[in-house]
């Protein structure tokens, strides 16, 4: 009987799920917001544009904004593979590729300055930020064929983040870290063995810009990740991705715990501090520069600084919070459980303002706050007060983007639609949260061979240095022969080597003797 019922259980699970996952993703066709309807609030439509899916089985998983300067970009996912990476700014299509097995379990995607990062189920697969080829694969000789990615121990069940050497991965109550091979190095030296083949004159220039073209040959394994370390979580869970600073990696678990750990090393982790929350905290935590901030049922939103693992402030919000705090330089966002969206400031954790019309956050410049209701009811608030100014119904665009680094408003629907409204005055974005700035990897320069004009001039400087070292030298010996007969003869020498005499430094000393 009791194997009868695992069975049942077993085959009622993946229909379950799947009934679960249609829930969310409401397939709709909408029309743009009618001109007019803007004007009245202020905005425009930047830009729109359509992402290719497949039927009404297919749909938007994600959009997901990569800030930059000058100009941002935004990745978007689907459920088939499909990654498309767009100019933020324009609407412009940058490159499409496909990635693993169709409606295989995604996550978010991590980045960094040359690659982005995403998976399918236990496959990571890194792309090219500048074209979008695949960077790791693997050749398999007896069938001739290229499996792209590369296979991880387990399923992310929270995405990944990146800095320019290092991938950190959750893995159910495990953080995974890999070592990131250096991709651009391989294709430029790729590119100058090509051109030198190929017997072109300046090898050099063209290796500067890798092309797709000069991507490495398929027929041998990529450069794979390299396994750093591994840290345990005991018996909870993470299901948010690490935040990074400095050389530390904090990672929050569902019971509250947030730990701190050295993360470019190897061998066992040293924990700098640990802090925990009275309550649990579901959502992911804010992040800004050296701060964290945790949302906990417990009604509380902590900031808590990386550095040291101190409390710097609490707020009590009334209700729990259930929902990621959204952070830029001014304010936070939070949504307490049928309060409303509330502003904080965030160097003090005062309230500024609740609204209870809307309860999800979009985009905020420093005039209005963008927000919805949970009926999909586009709201303008004024900045300063949080009255609603404007609204209008935009329940159709079903996909909405939590927006803390721009002004912009991003809105998708599971047809393909991605819309973009800004305030008709700011043409250019307006940045709201401070960009770290990512320091590029630093590569060796190969040495080459000094030509003979060169040598030449080092051996003339070489000359010239001896000579300069040989009067320092005599010099020295006359101050020497000068101090063991007569500390006047010092006082006259000292200038013509360069240093001050006894009269200058108002030390002015008479002879010993006549």
């Amino acid at each position: 009987m009791k194997k009868l019922l695992l069975a049942f259980t077993v085959l009622l699970l993946p229909a379950t799920l799947a009934y679960s996952q249609a829930t969310y993703r409401v397939f709709t066709s909408p029309k743009l917001p009618p001109r007019d309807a803007l004007e009245r609030m202020q905005l425009v439509t930047a830009w729109n544009t359509h992402a290719a899916v497949d039927g009404n089985r297919d749909g938007i998983f994600s959009v997901q904004l990569i800030p930059g300067h000058p100009r941002s970009q935004l990745v978007v996912q689907t459920y088939k593979g499909g990654v498309f990476l767009y100019d933020a700014d324009n609407g412009d299509l940058i490159w499409k590729t496909q990635v693993g097995t169709p409606y295989w379990t995604p996550q978010q995607a991590a980045f960094n300055a040359h690659s982005i990062f995403v998976t399918r189920r236990n496959v990571l697969h890194i792309l090219n930020r500048f074209d979008g080829a695949q960077r790791t694969f693997t050749y398999e000789q007896a069938l001739k064929h290229v499996a792209f990615g590369f296979d991880l121990p387990y399923t992310p069940n929270a995405p990944p983040i990146a800095d320019e050497k290092y991938l950190y991965v959750p893995l159910g109550n495990r953080v995974y870290a890999y070592v990131i091979p250096d991709y651009d190095a391989i294709e430029k030296a790729y590119a100058r063995d090509r051109a030198r083949r190929d017997g072109l004159k300046d090898a050099k220039k063209d290796a500067k810009t890798p092309m797709a073209a000069d991507s490495p040959p398929t027929d041998v394994d990529s450069a794979q990740p390299e396994y750093l370390w591994g840290y345990g979580l005991g018996d909870q869970l993470t299901t948010s991705s690490p935040m990074l600073y400095g050389d530390q990696l904090s990672i929050l678990t569902t019971d509250g715990m947030l730990t701190s750990v050295n993360r470019s090393d190897t061998g066992r982790r040293l924990e700098f501090w640990e802090f925990k929350a009275n309550g649990r905290t579901r959502a992911a935590p804010g992040h800004h520069e050296h701060f964290g901030y945790l949302a906990s049922d417990d009604f509380n939103l902590y900031a808590v600084d990386l550095r040291s693992g101190r409390l710097k402030w609490r707020h009590v919000s009334g209700a729990p919070l259930l929902d990621k705090p959204e952070v830029n330089d001014r304010d936070i966002f939070i949504a307490p459980e049928r309060l409303g969206l509330r502003r904080i400031d965030r160097t003090s954790g005062r309230e500024v303002w609740t609204s209870k019309e809307t309860t999800r956050f979009l985009a905020a410049n420093d005039t209005f706050v963008y927000a919805l209701d949970h009926q999909g009811m586009f709201f303008v608030l004024d900045q300063r007060r949080g009255t609603p100014l404007a609204k209008l119904n935009l329940a159709d665009w079903k996909i909405a983007v939590a927006n803390e680094w721009t002004d912009r408003v991003y809105l998708a629907a599971n047809d393909g639609q991605i819309l973009c409204l800004r305030h008709r005055d700011l043409k250019n974005p307006l940045m709201m949260k401070t960009v770290e700035v990512v320091k590029p990897r630093e590569e060796k320069k190969p040495v080459e061979e000094k030509k003979d004009d060169e040598k030449k001039n080092d051996k003339k400087d070489d000359k010239k240095d001896d000579k300069k070292d040989d009067k320092e030298k005599a010099a020295a010996r006359l101050a020497r022969a000068a101090a063991s007969r007569d500390l006047w003869i010092v006082a006259s020498v000292q200038p013509a080597i360069g240093r001050r005499s006894g009269e200058d430094r108002g030390e002015h000393r008479r002879p010993a003797g006549p």
